[in-house]
């Protein structure tokens, strides 16, 4: 039988985000998928700015920028009959409206882009296997038994058609939509599975003269008397600038799976594009069913799932691939400190109490920017008849100076406003604020939220929130916050007048990095002033920051005895 300290189960991007931090972390691990390769479909592609966070912590950021579709080539969301047809309406996306791309700059040192899942698979279990995980295809997990010391997994290679055990400390189920770890653990779920069927068509073709004047990653196709599609209308979506794509369609799922032969897929193509001769090339058709379903709890013993098996929603907002990532950000940062004997079991009760409420949120979210679309469907004419020529004329008096067209219109620019909910949703990607063990309040109340909440990212030094980004210079190069933390450890930050907070940080029989930022001669310089604000601490007070950014505690100023207030915070965070 084959013994590792954590076994982790399936390879997306939850698995694999898995396998390269626990390398990172020195946590001796073994990754198996059943699958003979990574994504072949690229699936998934928003990489908002929190996973960008951990990619570059993980030191791949500038392999995902490499291959990814930058911020700009993402700016407008499209509303059209078709792509050659009229448009209907256009939303500035994903932070490139003038006014929301300061919120953007603001809060991160990385920038949102566009990486398909085929493509990030690759750098993450890449960055895992150069670090030494041990990477097992073809392997598929057959049963699982705990016990109050381990888990031992039955395995098939599916290779040889042979079973074997793996005996692990912690196994972690990233095994995916139909996850057999959640399944075997009996996870309970909320919420419905096969809202709605959709079919992705995947193909080549060169669309510059349709789209290169309105650069973006999402074209909404709105046609008469068609049938909308599962997340809400017909999809053409970039994959590569611009003739790589993937077209997202809707079928009735009341007459089972579709089957969808190559013929049929360039006539769904031509369609939404408005072409009827355009060159295609078909890569791959796949179905799906759109999903409003959330696990109650993430955890059973020492099994704990993320990612896909515990969230299962449909694509929009682009949350689900981020989301998985950040899951296994939680999770593995906990598992290494606990196998070094540096925390107490207990600390991992706290990646449940964390993650499942987001979780939740996200699956709520996507489903909810479905719900968007008939208020647009509705303004622009597509619900007044199932008859097309009838509907195409309903369309048309939209245009038209009547009190009637003027108030379509009207209808139209609000709809099309309140997608914002979607693709503009900078809240629900980094406001993120835990509340579990793992987290010592420092007695404040909760900040009251000055914006909509899912829309603005509000910065906060207040325990369980996410450490706010601002940029220092340290040895003349500038470094963001963000930068300081993260590496597997906790970090201390303070200032001029906090130096009793570093001796206590040094006799802790914790590893934990400690920087004072100030003027001059301190480690990081607070150049632009503006970490004298966001720090929201008095120069002598400290922050103290866990390996996954987020903060664990703060004193807003220097106390009697900062060696015992220290050792008392991670008492508790850490028991």
């Amino acid at each position: 039988m084959l013994e590792t300290d954590v076994l982790v189960v399936g390879s997306g991007p939850a698995g694999s985000a898995s396998a390269a931090l626990l390398a990172m972390y020195g946590v001796n691990h073994i990754l198996v998928t059943k699958y003979g390769w990574l994504a072949d479909t690229p699936r998934a592609h928003i990489t908002n700015q929190r996973t960008m966070e951990v990619l570059r912590d993980l030191g791949i950021e500038a392999e995902a920028i490499a291959k990814s579709s930058p911020q700009d080539l993402m700016a407008n969301n499209v509303f059209c009959t078709s792509l050659a047809g009229e448009e209907l309406g256009r939303l500035y996306s994903w932070g490139n409206h003038p006014r929301r791309k300061a919120d953007y700059d603001l809060a991160s040192p990385t920038r949102i882009c566009d990486v398909p899942q085929d493509l990030m698979e690759p750098i993450l279990l890449g960055a895992a296997g150069r670090r030494g995980s041990t990477i097992r295809m073809n392997t598929e997990l057959v049963d699982l038994v705990q016990d109050a010391t381990g888990v031992t997994a039955t395995l098939k290679d599916r290779s040889a058609n042979e079973t074997y055990q793996i005996r692990a400390k912690y196994l972690i189920g990233a095994d995916g939509g139909k996850s057999r770890v959640a399944e075997l653990v009996e996870l309970p779920f909320e919420g419905q599975l096969g809202v709605a069927g959709s079919m992705n068509i995947v193909f080549h073709a060169d669309l510059t003269r349709y789209v290169a004047h309105r650069p973006s990653v999402l074209y909404w196709v709105l046609q008469p008397g068609a049938n909308i599609g599962g997340i809400g209308a017909g999809l053409v979506r970039m994959v590569r600038p611009w003739n790589e794509w993937l077209v997202v369609w809707g079928y009735d799922i009341s007459g089972g799976e579709k089957q969808l032969a190559d013929a049929e897929a360039i006539a769904i193509v031509r369609n939404l594009v408005g072409d009827p001769e355009l060159a295609v090339t078909i890569r791959s058709t796949s179905t799906w069913t759109v999903n409003n379903l959330y696990a109650a709890r993430y955890t059973a013993g020492r099994v704990f799932c993320m990612g896909d098996a515990v969230h299962r929603h449909p694509p929009t907002n682009g949350l689900g691939s981020n989301t998985s990532i950040q899951d296994a950000y939680n999770l593995c940062w906990k598992l290494a400190l606990v196998l070094r004997g540096q925390a107490s079991p207990a600390l991992l009760a706290s990646y449940d109490a964390e993650r499942q409420p987001v979780g939740k949120q996200i699956v709520t979210r996507a489903n909810k920017s479905i719900e968007d679309f008939p208020p647009i469907f509705e303004a622009v004419g597509l619900l007044a008849s199932t008859n097309a020529t009838e509907a195409n004329a309903f369309i048309a008096a939209r245009k038209a100076p009547t009190a009637e067209g003027k108030a379509r219109r009207k209808q139209l620019h609000a709809a099309i406003a309140q997608k914002n909910y979607e693709f503009n949703c900078h809240g629900v990607e980094l406001n993120q604020r835990y509340d579990s063990s793992a987290i010592v309040p420092d007695g404040t109340p909760a900040p009251a939220w000055e914006r909509d909440q899912e829309l603005y990212y509000q910065a906060s030094t207040r325990p369980g929130a996410r450490l706010p980004h601002v940029w220092l210079e340290r040895e003349r190069e500038r470094v963001s916050t963000i930068d300081l933390v993260g590496h597997g450890r906790f970090t201390l930050l303070t200032g001029i007048g906090g130096e009793a907070w570093r001796a206590a940080a040094a006799a802790l029989q914790i590893p934990i990095e400690t920087f004072t930022i100030g003027p001059a001669g301190c480690d990081a310089q607070d150049i632009y002033g503006d970490w004298y604000i966001a720090s929201e601490i008095e120069e002598d007070g400290c922050i103290v920051v866990r390996p996954d950014m987020h903060v664990a505690w703060r004193a807003p100023t220097m106390v009697a005895d900062a060696k015992a207030a220290l050792a008392s915070v991670f008492v508790r965070m850490l028991g």
